[in-house]
């Protein structure tokens, strides 16, 4: 097997290119019916611009790898920044892979290849990427293993950093087509209106036995070309077919951070030399007299992460675990707290997976689709980039979809990765009205079931005014009505008969209401208490005849209880306080009117943030209107933050109780047993002020 030889970027329609691994594993399920291989996920990166650092920024830099400078034959970095790209992937990240496969202990059993580590070491060693350990409001408490995610964007200061990896997603739609001769397989990507980025992408530091810490990976025969070519091999494209190693030709680094592999062995590529899980950056200053002149020395921040891959488990992300809403990432990219972005690249992913045993899969790189070549500049170049748009229902703005296609065509020769362009036009647009379809037949089954249930209810009720008219009881007593309307109705005739009676009765009445009007009542005129009713905090004493008295029946606090759980059954109290030492701590409460007071117990030192959460699903807030939290007992919060949320019925959008109306952190608290009064502002927009009193 031989390091695959790729071609430059196309100017038009993007440029797919394959990691050997890839191949193997489709190879593998071709033979064995227990193996099965289907094209999963996708990410989308924003490859940075090429240019040399000036703040520290995560540029792409084809100096800071030692093999690129000393590559002669023919081509070592040139002005051409396509090539540059192309062959510093071919040469570097191609040929390390088919390395690490020819090796003698490479482990062809394990599912998890090496691809998307090998990718992604390519990167770093670039200087393009760079990373920190993720914290609890990223990675989920419950995963005892380190998670990692990139470096927080900086355009400005001494440090700076652009984000790549913008947004993970789900490949739903495959399709094998056969057509004029030719067979290939559809791979649709689809990126919805809805989304933006992915706020948070975990990472991992992955370590087997075919890629772990401390490797040293030499060719065998010892030699300046990449695996399996020579001195004869013909480039169809003219790309250089020396290899880019980490460490080439004996030479003594000026920058004794250069030597961060600790070696000097020649034509050798090395992993991290002591552990992957190290996150931390070294500054690394490239001498370009060391490898013959001719470019200016660089400076750049190297990340010392290795065996790097994503993660695509949403149980590993705390805003998908505590959000009752969200349960998949692609549901996690719709989420307030996604943005727009831009990308100019795609990773392919595939899972591979017992048939028998699904569960036991693993989910590798297949290949990058470039969507467009590199545009010169006078500082080096960039890859246009696509602008995702998500709606604004705040502006009115409208946002934007993408559903990109590429075509698999397998070939039964190895020796080179051949770009084969099937290209159908009504490819993309076919994937819009089939999304399109599906979306309204969604519609149309939801609109039917409600139909369906309206028209249940209809029956329903026609069946109960019918049981309801012709039994023989609702006869009698409609009978017994018409009965007592007649008497009535006879009574007031004999009534009228005496119309001086009458008359009589009215000139009496218009008396009393005179007397009322000049201030005297008359004592034969009695009270009607009954018209007066309480409000809320109000007694009406009517214990004196003839006398009401009002009283306020409302004291300074309503006392609430606190519970554990939603279904407000476990009570929280001084024998039975709150545990802080759990994952996803909450309490429970239902807002009482006027000013209400909470008294809380609480036990051992907070593990995550503590919620609390008020239920104002039969009393609503009302502007001025407060709420008092007490601890009885010393608060640990442990460096945790205190969240309060709200809005029981939904009436914002945000979620049932899922909008946050104020986030005490550990610093704002000014003891062990903080008072903390919550007060509505707003009681339209539900404004909140959230005040700590001790």
């Amino acid at each position: 097997m031989a390091s695959p030889l790729v071609r430059t970027i196309q100017l038009d329609g993007g440029s797919f290119y394959a990691f050997s691994s890839g191949a193997r594993d489709f190879t593998k399920t071709i033979n064995n019916t227990q193996l099965n291989f289907e094209f999963s996920n996708f990410a989308c990166l924003n490859i940075p611009n090429i240019e040399t650092p000036s703040s520290k920024e995560n540029f792409l830099q084809f100096h800071t790898i030692d093999g690129a400078n000393f590559a002669s034959n023919p081509l070592g970095i040139g002005a051409d920044q396509n090539i540059n790209l192309i062959q510093s992937l071919q040469n570097y990240a191609l040929n390390f892979e088919d390395l690490l496969l020819n090796d003698n202990n490479y482990d062809s059993t394990n599912k998890k290849s090496v691809a998307e580590r090998v990718f992604f070491k390519w990167l770093k060693e670039l200087g393009a990427v760079r990373f920190k350990e993720a914290i609890s409001t990223e990675k989920n408490p419950a995963i005892t293993s380190k998670r990692f995610v990139e470096e927080s964007t900086q355009t400005s200061g001494t440090q700076r950093y652009q984000r790549v990896i913008e947004y993970l997603g789900s490949i739903d739609a495959i399709n094998n087509v056969d057509k004029a001769g030719e067979a290939y397989t559809e791979v649709f990507i689809n990126i919805p209106t809805t989304v933006g980025t992915t706020p948070v992408i975990l990472m991992q530091a992955l370590s087997d036995v075919n890629y772990q810490s401390d490797m040293i990976i030499k060719p065998s025969p010892d030699n300046e070309y990449i695996n399996g070519r020579g001195t004869a091999t013909i480039h169809p494209d003219g790309l250089s077919i020396e290899a880019f190693y980490d460490y080439d030709a004996g030479i003594i680094y000026t920058d004794p951070n250069a030597n961060w592999h600790g070696s000097l062995t020649t034509n050798t590529y090395f992993t991290e030399p002591i552990t992957f899980e190290d996150p931390s950056n070294i500054l690394i200053t490239k001498d370009n007299t060391q490898y013959g002149g001719g470019w200016t020395d660089i400076t750049y921040l190297r990340s010392k992460l290795d065996g790097i891959s994503i993660d695509f488990d949403p149980e590993s992300y705390t805003d998908i675990v505590i959000d009752p809403a969200v349960n998949t990432i692609q549901e996690y990219n719709s989420v307030y707290k996604s943005k727009n972005f831009e990308f100019n690249a795609v990773l392919i992913y595939y899972d591979i997976y017992e048939t028998s045993n699904p569960n036991n899969r693993a989910t590798n790189l297949y290949g990058i689709l470039f969507l467009n070549n590199v545009t010169p500049t006078t500082q080096g170049g960039f890859i246009d980039r696509t602008k995702k748009i998500k709606p604004n229902s705040i502006t009115g703005l409208n946002g934007n979809a993408y559903s990109l296609t590429f075509n698999l065509k397998t070939d039964t020769s190895i020796e080179n990765s051949t770009v084969f362009r099937v290209i159908n036009d009504y490819s993309t647009f076919s994937m819009d009205l089939f999304i399109d379809a599906s979306t309204q037949m969604q519609e149309a089954v939801k609109i039917l079931t409600e139909t369906q249930s309206q028209y249940y209810d209809v029956v329903n009720r026609v069946n109960e005014l019918e049981n309801s008219v012709y039994t023989s009881e609702n006869v009698t007593e409609l009978k017994g009505r018409l009965d007592q309307l007649e008497i009535q109705l006879q009574n007031s005739n004999k009534a009228f008969s005496n119309s001086t009676a009458i008359l009589d009765l009215v000139a009496k009445n218009s008396d009393d209401i005179h007397s009322i009007l000049n201030g005297s009542v008359p004592l034969n005129l009695q009270y009607n208490t009954d018209v007066l009713k309480p409000g809320d905090g109000i007694l009406l004493d009517k214990s004196v005849p003839n006398k009401i008295k009002i009283v306020n029946n409302n004291q300074q606090y309503n006392l609430n209880q606190i519970y554990s759980n939603d279904t407000y059954t476990t009570l929280i109290t001084n024998s039975v306080p709150l545990n802080l030492n759990q994952t996803n701590v909450k309490a429970y409460t239902k807002l009482k009117n006027f000013t209400n007071l909470i008294r809380f117990n609480t036990i051992n030192s907070a593990l995550t943030n503590l919620k609390i959460y008020i239920d104002d699903q039969v009393i609503r807030f009302k502007e001025g209107q407060s709420i008092r939290i007490v601890f009885d007992t010393d608060l640990n919060i442990n460096g945790k933050n205190i969240i309060i949320y709200t809005d029981k019925l939904n009436k914002f959008g945000n979620g049932s109780l899922n909008m946050s109306i104020g986030v005490l952190a550990s610093t704002d608290l000014m003891g062990i047993k903080p008072i903390i009064e919550i007060t509505c502002l707003d009681e339209i927009n539900y404004t909140f002020s959230v005040d700590v009193l001790r």
